[in-house]
């Protein structure tokens, strides 16, 4: 819906009064999405077997068990009225297993988000799954059967999540050669290494690069550590080191078994004193552990 004047008993008024309390990261109990399939070729034959269809597609609803979507939409365009941004970008809140949502919590998915506990879902571990993004009309947001909670992340979560979904979305694209032969190693080697990470050493890391030059066989991998999270875990230099050597090891280990023609060599900085030109010469490197299996 693009034109105000279809719904004339909205008072535009009352809903810019309510976008205005309405921010990225708060969450809408809506309890179902909605996607599209091909009956020609569904991902689960068994569901939709026998289905009459004269469309190329097929829309299904889907229940959510927590029943609460994220709202990922830009607080500028969530302020905007209906004759310029007509929706509402949302994506659902899922319960992921305990190594999904460590993962999530310490920035190594590009799928998911963890959130924290949410009010009445307590028992759930919820994350925002990046992997089904959706609308919903904004003059819904008037109607009383849409529960609306305030974002619960804290400020610097917010930012957290800001970058999440710009990495979801606009990751930095490598080719398929260094994919293979550099990133994946990485991620396995990463993974390896947090299995080991009783220190919560990755729990300090805040941000990851990669150096790579075409023709060049050298690559660097540039691991950012928060010294307040730091403090907060109690990580001293020594574990880092003791979680860098884990790091180094299981990178020789997996490049040489990928078959690889580059070296990689991982090394830490203090977010805080790291120069410029360290941060210039490193494209950023979303991990994406969910998807490794090793």
């Amino acid at each position: 819906m693009s034109d105000p004047e279809l719904v004339p008993d909205i008072d535009p008024a009352e809903l810019k009064a309510v976008l205005r309390t309405v921010n990225q990261g708060d969450l809408l109990d809506i309890a179902k999405v909605v996607f599209l399939w091909s009956p020609d070729a569904p991902s689960h034959p068994s569901e939709v077997a026998g289905v009459p269809h004269e469309e190329p597609v097929m829309t299904e609803e889907m229940r959510l068990p927590s029943g609460l979507c994220a709202v990922v939409s830009q607080d500028c365009d969530i302020r905007q009225l209906p004759d310029i941004e007509p929706y509402v970008l949302v994506c659902p809140l899922t319960e992921v297993e305990d190594k999904t949502y460590k993962e999530a919590a310490d920035g190594m998915s590009v799928r998911y988000f963890a959130y924290p506990a949410v009010e009445d879902h307590e028992h759930m571990q919820l994350a925002a799954d990046g992997r089904m993004i959706q609308s919903i009309e904004k003059t819904a947001l008037l109607s009383a059967h849409v529960k609306r909670f305030e974002c619960p992340l804290t400020a610097p979560k917010r930012t957290e999540f800001r970058a999440w979904l710009g990495r979801r979305l606009g990751r930095d694209a490598f080719p398929d050669e260094v994919v293979r032969q550099v990133v994946n190693p990485i991620e396995q080697a990463v993974k390896r290494a947090r299995e080991k990470d009783v220190e919560n050493v990755f729990s300090c890391v805040i941000w990851t690069g990669l150096r790579w030059t075409p023709g060049k066989p050298y690559c660097s991998l540039v691991l950012l550590t928060d010294p307040a999270l730091r403090a907060q875990y109690g990580v001293e230099a020594e574990q880092l080191e003791l979680m860098l050597g884990r790091l180094r090891k299981a990178l020789n280990h997996f490049v040489g078994k990928a078959g690889s023609d580059y070296s990689v060599v991982a090394n830490t900085h203090d977010a805080t004193e790291v120069s410029a030109s360290v941060l210039l010469e490193h494209y950023e490197l979303a991990l994406d552990l969910d998807a490794v299996t090793l």
